[in-house]
């Protein structure tokens, strides 16, 4: 009796309004890229956008509208989520994974590759749809399967302040959390702790936009950057998830994307 008591706690356990809810973000997701392979890439964005989200071409713009207004493709844009994370308010998260294009499915060669970075919002209606996307690119060979992984809870953090946000979102040395994922151009995705990052002096960031969760522990920020290595300049956009840990804002994805290929 005490071992089945055991397993009925444990089944318990992982049937949380927050497990339940964070399964229901990463299942439309899902729904999402099955969506771009039954009905074509445009139109599984058309339906999945938020009527505000956003989308990078290469600067922010109206994800709906600029795919309503693309000429029809046979390519194939599939896509699956390996981490995701959600706000205590359970209406507000964001999703991450590999994705591969098909220019041309019928031959089966994967011509584009890259990891994918989603904020997702519940609507009034109870779907939940993209906020805002940013996908980054790396070659097809670097492509390897992965499992999923659904972010454990990390407790009560409390609020973040909306200024102190916006101050951590331009400083040069970003607040990078051990476990930050980093998405860079040409490189498969990787924690903070895993490889060095550019120098700070380095880059120099400019907000356009941001939005945080009902509960005030999540939050995005984007906007242009540019980048000078070695005498080199880059210019580009950007899109960061963060969170409240330890009761203050920290980087839980950081992601660059240049608007030309270096």
């Amino acid at each position: 009796m005490l071992f089945l008591s055991l397993l009925l706690c444990a089944f318990q356990g992982t049937n949380t309004p927050r497990d339940k809810a964070l399964e229901s973000l990463a299942e439309a997701e899902r729904h999402f890229s099955a969506a771009s392979k039954a009905k074509g890439l445009h139109q599984a964005f058309v339906e999945n956008m938020a009527p505000d989200g956003l989308v990078f071409a290469p600067g922010p713009v109206n994800g709906r509208k600029l795919h309503a207004a693309a000429p029809a493709s046979k390519a194939l844009l599939t896509w699956y989520p390996v981490y995701a994370d959600i706000s205590s308010s359970l209406d507000w998260g964001y999703t991450t994974g590999p994705y591969q294009l098909l220019a041309n499915p019928d031959d089966g060669k994967v011509t584009g590759a890259g990891f994918y970075l989603s904020v997702w919002k519940k609507q009034q209606d109870g779907t939940w749809q993209v906020a805002v996307d940013m996908g980054n690119s790396f070659s097809p060979d670097l492509l390897k399967e992965e499992a999923y992984l659904a972010a454990e809870s990390s407790g009560k953090q409390g609020k973040g302040d909306l200024q102190d946000l916006l101050q951590k979102d331009v400083q040069k040395v970003q607040p990078y959390h051990e476990e930050t994922l980093v998405y860079r151009a040409g490189k498969y995705p990787y924690r903070y702790t895993e490889a060095s990052v550019e120098p700070a002096a380095s880059i120099t960031y400019t907000t356009l936009g941001h939005d945080i969760s009902p509960a005030q522990d999540m939050a995005y920020t984007y906007g242009s950057y540019t980048r000078k290595d070695n005498g080199k300049g880059e210019t580009g956009h950007y899109l960061k998830v963060w969170k409240v840990l330890d009761g203050q804002w920290q980087l839980v994805a950081h992601n660059l994307v240049p608007d030309k290929k270096q």
